[in-house]
């Protein structure tokens, strides 16, 4: 079990550079590392995270453009147990507060919001209204009923409206693959987000899931980090080991490599599966000069790479 750590302003000098270098001010700099000793002191377990993770966590909050202030609420230090090192490591964990504002800050997106639907509140969807895609009208002064629905709703520079609506059972299903709500059952960490603020982390969660269906601009590149980010707090899914397994049989990377990302798809975080992923499909044999089922498009793009 790792030891508690004293975490001073010295600690963070090391990265100073780089979070200029990311866009920061030297004054910047100083207020987040100052907001960053406060996350920690109120904390013991991220005080037994690896020195290491608490300094690329930090970093990490000038790569995405956030602020670790707690009256912003826009991102948060968190401790995450590493199953196979047996240890604690901080990670950056962007709010809903926070990807909210990446996604306005790009220009994809005039607005966005998301909310929480309950049984009893009035609530229809028209997907096809690109206009008024949702009405929402809660129930108030009286029981709500149990949670049904969260909803996100995007306004775009053209003034439509794109929404994107989770059944409850879909954000518990998300929920159950995060590495955080594991630890804490497992008694190893003393809080979890899921369980003190699940109705910001249903937000964040259709948050997510409208981002990849929102039209990119040259900007994205910080909301794209925070995605990521918050992707490695869940665990691989079926699709993703799956997909992992059929790219693999038709890799050309050696058998060494190939047996090392096995053995590791049954700890792998969702955030490490993408980039495995994406690494596989750009090291897979050519369909046409294996022999193997191949379509029109693999030939023509055959032929045209002999051609080139």
């Amino acid at each position: 079990m790792s030891q508690e750590q004293q975490v001073t302003r010295s600690t963070f000098t090391p990265v100073e550079r780089a979070m200029q270098d990311a866009g920061f001010s030297p004054e910047r700099v100083k207020q987040e590392i100052s907001f960053a000793i406060q996350h920690i002191n109120k904390s013991s377990t991220l005080r037994k995270c690896t020195g290491e993770s608490l300094l690329q966590a930090v970093v990490n909050i000038s790569n995405i453009g956030l602020t670790l202030n707690p009256a912003a609420k826009e991102a948060y230090l968190v401790p995450r147990w590493n199953k196979p090192s047996l240890c604690f490591e901080a990670a950056l964990e962007p709010g809903y507060v926070g990807l909210v504002k990446l996604l306005t800050d790009t220009g994809s997106v005039i607005s966005v919001l998301a909310q929480i639907v309950h049984e009893n509140d009035r609530f229809e969807v028209d997907l096809a209204d690109n206009q008024k895609p949702v009405l929402h009208k809660p129930l108030f002064g009286k029981p709500r009923g149990e949670i049904m629905f969260v909803y996100a709703l995007a306004t775009l520079p053209d003034g439509i409206r794109q929404a994107e609506v989770m059944e409850i059972a879909e954000v518990n299903e998300i929920m159950e693959r995060s590495e955080s709500l594991k630890a804490y059952r497992d008694k190893k960490i003393s809080t979890c987000t899921w369980i003190t603020d699940f109705g910001e982390m249903a937000r964040k969660t259709v948050i997510r899931r409208i981002y990849k269906y929102l039209p990119r601009t040259e900007r994205m590149q910080a909301a794209d980090k925070a995605i990521e980010l918050d992707n490695a707090d869940f665990a691989i899914s079926d699709n993703q080991a799956a997909y992992i397994e059929n790219l693999l049989s038709t890799s050309t990377l050696d058998q060494r490599h190939r047996d090392a990302l096995e053995m590791e798809v049954s700890v792998m975080s969702s955030s490490r599966a993408s980039q495995v992923i994406e690494h596989l499909k750009n090291n897979q044999l050519d369909p046409v000069t294996q022999g193997a089922g191949y379509n029109q498009g693999d030939i023509k793009r055959r032929l045209q790479n002999l051609s080139a």
